[in-house]
């Protein structure tokens, strides 16, 4: 069964939870913190949403740490935000932050890495989007 709230672990807020999730953000502090105990031991993996996952990553576009590679091997979805991307593009993409508030840019309308800068929508920081700047 899933808890409807849970208490935060750092500020005591109390959470609703809708969906079984691997990790979990306090709306009202920001603190992330794992399902310890529940999630692994009482979930249904035969008829869950998350029957035959095997692989969890940070969201490139929110950074919850709840992305999943769906059960086909093919795409990686995260609750949290919707946000999805192919197996593909995980492997072959570049992703790219903003250097000063580090918001995900790739998803800000009209990305492009052809001018070699871009402006955050979020900060206006102008971020160098060269091959110089990939990790």
């Amino acid at each position: 069964m899933i808890p409807k709230i849970i208490k935060c672990n750092n500020c005591g807020a109390s959470i609703e939870v809708r969906t079984w999730r691997k990790h979990v953000k306090c709306p009202y502090c920001g603190s992330q913190f794992p399902f310890e105990g529940f999630e692994y031991r009482d979930i249904d993996w035969q008829r869950s949403m998350y029957a035959g996952v095997s692989l969890w990553m940070d969201c490139p576009s929110c950074r919850s740490q709840n992305m999943y590679l769906g059960p086909s091997g093919q795409m990686w979805r995260c609750p949290d935000c919707g946000y999805m991307l192919s197996e593909e593009e995980r492997r072959t993409s570049v992703f790219w932050f903003c250097d000063e508030c580090e918001a995900y840019l790739n998803v800000q309308p009209g990305f492009t890495t052809s001018n070699k800068v871009w402006r955050c929508t979020e900060c206006s920081h102008m971020n160098d989007v060269t091959e110089d700047h990939i990790l």
